[in-house]
């Protein structure tokens, strides 16, 4: 059975370097079979964190098959962990009391995650932004931050 592969690329912010007028985008390239289609947009003010989770919520969105298995390769080390891990299940049982952290990113996570369990082989992979698997999205990336 072929596998839907998402690579996805966002640009590296972190909170504490980011302002309104910080330019920001996401790539994602997705690739099934001999079909690739890519996807993009970018704005200001946005951390690397809520530019990956808002990449995978239309990302996976824009999938119609969810019985296939979907592979999403990141460069955004904590989303690929949070997920891989499955720590949005014990938010959802908490009552979405979260680490200080993963606050200003909850309502994404809570727009994902039902996302996410509608596809039953899902797996992520984080990837350095120069592992060579990365290329494509990085570099479509790189153009689209220049257009910003």
């Amino acid at each position: 059975m072929a596998t839907i592969h998402l690579y996805l690329a966002s640009t590296p912010h972190q909170p504490e370097h980011v302002t309104a007028t910080t330019p920001a985008a996401w790539v994602v390239i997705l690739r099934y079979a001999d079909h690739q289609k890519a996807l993009n947009n970018g704005g200001y003010g946005h951390t690397e964190t809520q530019l990956t989770l808002r990449a995978l919520i239309t990302a996976l969105s824009t999938l119609k098959r969810h019985d296939l298995p979907v592979h999403v390769h990141t460069t955004t080390e904590p989303v690929a962990a949070i997920i891989s891990e499955q720590r949005y299940l014990s938010w959802r049982q908490n009552n979405w009391q979260v680490p200080e952290t993963d606050q200003p990113d909850l309502s994404q996570w809570q727009e994902l995650i039902p996302i996410i369990e509608e596809f039953p082989d899902l797996t992520i992979t984080y990837h350095t932004t120069d592992d060579p698997t990365m290329t494509t999205a990085t570099t479509t990336l790189t153009a689209v931050m220049t257009k910003l």
